[in-house]
């Protein structure tokens, strides 16, 4: 079975281009894996790494495992010579060789913009993330984001609300992270997918995260920066956009907020300046034009603006001015599970807004 062997070669700690290389040279997974130890050093391995290799193939009956616990969690096992690997990542220099998915495959080969930004936004940060992510999901266009806090998040409920979204995560799957996101990250697998190239229960080390943002950027046809400090995370990643010959999109800020001055500098730099979401569309290629619908709604079938009976109790606590969770917890004298969870379905419907605080508000 290949993706046994698949799974094999993306474990090995070896630089993703080698792996690349490696597996072409080899014309397949099985056939990598048969090579003998004098074979591998065309690829220029030093001996430990050949050592490390041969060592591995011990415990290919692992994956086998592997395999039927990713199954059992209806979580896709995709590689770089699948069907269904996404088109532009795969033309990075250093893709992961394997993606797991939950959700609908569809989504990885449908027009795409990333978006990022601060995890500490202001909510002027927030409500512009929110409604772009949302006119652009609108149209068809996956909005691809990391789901953390503040810009991502905004980023996938502004999608959620018209369309769809990919969340691009930096643990395993099966993993949710932040633990607050948890609501969006049992809805995202139904009007999108998570991925991941981390095997299931790695946790959230800090190193993980920034080489999971080349996916995001190398999956997208462009990035939108919606806030960011000048020495964030977000440049980094629109760096690597660049790198990958994506466009940027940038949105303009307040010159005298911190978290404006990342953005304000890409838009110096030649970054296009976005205002509004057809500033985007009208960068994008008649052939990616013609496989969204610039003018009407996503073809998904979305129920966003009925309430279904919990969240309307949980509505009527929400009035014109800010209340806190706790407040509301006390006044609705309902449980936890049943007010988080309608908050933040109302947000993404866009009833409500959450302002810093955990506050909320109608709209």
């Amino acid at each position: 079975m290949d993706k046994i062997y698949s799974m094999w070669l993306h474990k090995l700690s070896i630089p993703e281009y080698i792996k690349v290389t490696m597996l072409d040279t080899a014309g397949s997974y099985q056939k990598l894996y048969m090579m003998k130890a004098a074979e591998y050093e065309q690829f220029e391995l030093s001996k430990d790494q050949i050592i490390k290799i041969e060592e591995s193939k011990k415990y290919i009956d692992e994956f086998l495992t592997m395999f039927t616990q990713y199954t059992n969690q209806d979580i896709y096992i995709i590689d770089i010579k699948d069907e269904h690997y996404p088109y532009y990542l795969k033309q990075i220099p250093d893709p992961p060789i394997v993606l797991f998915v939950k959700g609908d495959l569809s989504y990885l080969n449908k027009p795409a913009i990333a978006v990022v930004g601060s995890r500490k936004c202001t909510e002027y940060g927030y409500d512009v993330t929110y409604r772009l992510a949302a006119e652009l999901a609108k149209t068809g266009i996956v909005i691809v984001s990391g789901m953390a806090y503040g810009i991502d998040e905004a980023a996938h409920k502004g999608a959620l609300k018209t369309g769809s979204t990919i969340a691009v995560m930096g643990t395993g799957i099966n993993l949710c992270y932040p633990n607050r996101n948890r609501d969006i990250y049992s809805l995202i697998p139904q009007q999108g997918c998570l991925i991941s190239e981390y095997f299931l229960d790695t946790p959230p080390l800090p190193f993980r995260f920034p080489k999971r943002n080349r996916i995001i950027s190398g999956m997208a046809l462009g990035i939108l920066v919606t806030e960011a400090d000048v020495k964030s995370g977000s440049l980094i990643t629109a760096d690597l956009a660049l790198e990958y010959n994506r466009d940027i999109f940038a949105v303009p800020g307040n010159i005298t907020s911190k978290l404006s001055l990342g953005t304000n500098e890409l838009i110096k730099k030649g970054a296009k300046c976005i205002t509004t979401a057809e500033d985007i569309l009208e960068e994008l290629s008649d052939a990616v034009k013609a496989q969204i619908d610039p003018f009407g709604i996503s073809s998904l079938e979305n129920n966003n603006y009925k309430l279904a009976q919990e969240e309307s109790m949980v509505y009527a606590y929400v009035s014109w001015e800010p209340i806190s969770l706790n407040e509301l917890f006390r006044m609705a004298m309902l449980p936890y599970e049943i007010v988080y969870p309608s908050l933040i379905k109302l947000e993404i419907k866009g009833f409500i807004k959450r302002l810093p605080g955990e506050r909320y508000v109608r709209v």
